[in-house]
């Protein structure tokens, strides 16, 4: 049992890590003035997976 709870904050950790770097790669594309159709593409797609990481978030944290 503490095994799995150390396993699960460390699922956490890496999860608010990896939110927050999604994060920042985002903020720093919202800055640009213009993007080209390839980086709007990539700003969608790091929205979507930013978004799919914090849902993983709130899962693990109701299971604590």
């Amino acid at each position: 049992m503490a095994k799995q709870s150390f396993d699960s904050r460390l699922d956490l950790q890496h999860l608010e890590e990896k939110h927050r770097t999604l994060k920042q790669q985002v903020a720093y594309l919202e800055r640009r003035a213009f993007l080209t159709p390839t980086e709007q593409r990539t700003a969608t797609e790091l929205k979507k997976e930013k978004l799919a990481t914090k849902d993983a978030i709130s899962v693990l944290r109701s299971r604590n």
